[in-house]
Parts: C-alpha cells; structure tokens; sequence
C-alpha cells in the first residue's frame, strides 16, 4: 500500500503540473525588497513601536511620511533581529529602551533588554536593494494605502498611566508605473496618528505578500495579419500530452497493483 500511495502522489503531482497551477504570492521576512511590475501590488505587514513618551497610543494612524531618527531606527533593527515583540512583556522593555534612546525625560529605565535595546541604536540598520516605497510614493511611482492597524495585547502601566505601547498593521503597494520596481519598507518608518496629539508609530516590516499580474500572451506574426491561425498538432507526442499520459499510466499501475494485492490476501 506504501508503493501504491507513493504512485498515486507522483501522479497527482504531475497531472498538476501539466494543467499549470501558477502561485502569484511572495513572501519574505524583515527588511528585504520585493519587486513589482507594472500593475502589481503588495501587502506589506509591519509591526510599530511609539515614538513620543507621555502621548496617547493611537487607535488610528495614517499612511507612511517619514522615517525615524538614525537611533530609532537603530534601536528597531536590533528589536526585529531579535524578535522581541513577540512577547508583550519583552517589548514593554523595547519600547523603554527606544525612548531611552530618544533621551526621553522621566521614561521607566527598564532592565537588560531595554538598556541593550537602548545600547543598539547607535547601530544603523542595513538597507535592501532597491527604492524605499517612501520615495517611490512620493515621486508618483507608488500608491501607498494603510490597510488595517490595531494594538498588540493588553494596556500595560507606563508611569501614571495605562495605554498600549506598540501594534501591527498592512500596508497595500500598488505599482501605477509602466516600469518593475524593486521596494522596501525601510526600518524606521514613521506612521503619524490621526488624532493630533497621539504618538507617532515608527515601524518596520515583518512579512510581504506579492501579487503580479500574469503577462499577456503576444499575438503571433500570423494573428497580426489577421490570417487564420493553425491549431498546434497535439498528435505527435507534445510535452503537455507526455506528461498527462505518463501520469496516468502511473495511476493505472497503481490501481492494478492495489487490485492484485488484495486478491493475493484473499
């Protein structure tokens, strides 16, 4: 039965293959570029940290405009390299060691995470290849769209006051040129709130999902002169037709060898 499921998935394997099942999603983690065509788009998923102590968590922000300081954002790469959201009570002590760097008066000190957080900063974070979406943006190459934004875990206390401290949100990336442009989302990148007088997020992205648009198929020479077009000979053993008729020759050798068996245990 073993050598009989093995056949059956080589099969199915191959008949998918043959019928041309194509992925339009990309992924990549961290700060790595991906590139769109003309027409493409891309969800970009960040993760935000505030930037002002003292203000309000916002529970709404715009779209990108800016980036961080060079210690933010030094402090932020050092945070995503060493995954640190990921627990609420590690990314309280990120989020001290950000303002920290910041030299933000009367922010709790922390412990170790948020003094190495703080220490990091002074590291700055490499740059992909590419061009920031931000410019892209701004020079009309790009449309930039913010997609959802909500806090992560529960409101902590933060000196006198009870708030979140740092969120996760989508970016959508839509490529209005005529041109493929390979982007990032740079470490650092600012979110400003809604509502004036909240903090201002500075972020860094986490995943990338890519959706390009299928190329068109050209018209051949023959077509253009608008003279009728022979249908290809599938007669003579194309590679598609192999490829589904080796396939299910497979299954067959595998159903008569199930068969066979079970007459042999009777």
């Amino acid at each position: 039965m073993r050598f009989v499921r093995i056949i059956g998935a080589v099969a199915l394997a191959v008949v998918a293959s043959a019928f041309g099942g194509v992925a339009l999603a990309q992924t990549g983690q961290g700060a790595q570029s991906f590139t769109l065509q003309p027409g493409g788009t891309a969800t970009v998923t960040f993760e935000a940290f505030c930037t002002n102590f003292g203000q309000a968590f916002p529970t709404s922000i715009q779209a990108p405009n800016g980036v961080a300081d060079a210690k933010v954002a030094g402090a932020l790469a050092y945070i995503q390299s060493n995954n640190l959201a990921a627990d609420q009570s590690q990314a309280l002590e990120a989020q001290y060691g950000i303002w920290q760097a910041q030299g933000a008066t009367g922010s709790p000190a922390g412990g170790t995470t948020a003094q190495a957080v703080a220490g990091a900063a002074t590291a700055a974070p490499a740059s992909p290849q590419g061009t920031s979406l931000l410019d892209a943006a701004q020079s009309g190459q790009v449309r930039v769209t913010l997609s959802s934004w909500q806090p992560v875990g529960n409101k902590v206390q933060i000196g006198n006051a009870s708030d979140n401290f740092y969120g996760r949100g989508t970016l959508t990336v839509e490529n209005t040129s005529q041109q493929a442009l390979t982007l990032y989302m740079p470490v650092g990148t600012l979110f400003p709130p809604a509502t004036a007088g909240d903090q201002t997020m500075a972020g860094y992205a986490t995943s990338t999902q890519v959706t390009n648009p299928q190329p068109t198929p050209q018209p051949t020479a023959q077509a253009a002169q608008g003279q009728p077009q022979q249908l290809p000979n599938t007669g003579d053993g194309g590679a598609g037709a192999s490829w589904l008729v080796f396939a299910g020759g497979l299954a067959l050798i595998a159903a008569g060898y199930s068969i066979r068996t079970r007459m042999r245990r009777r």
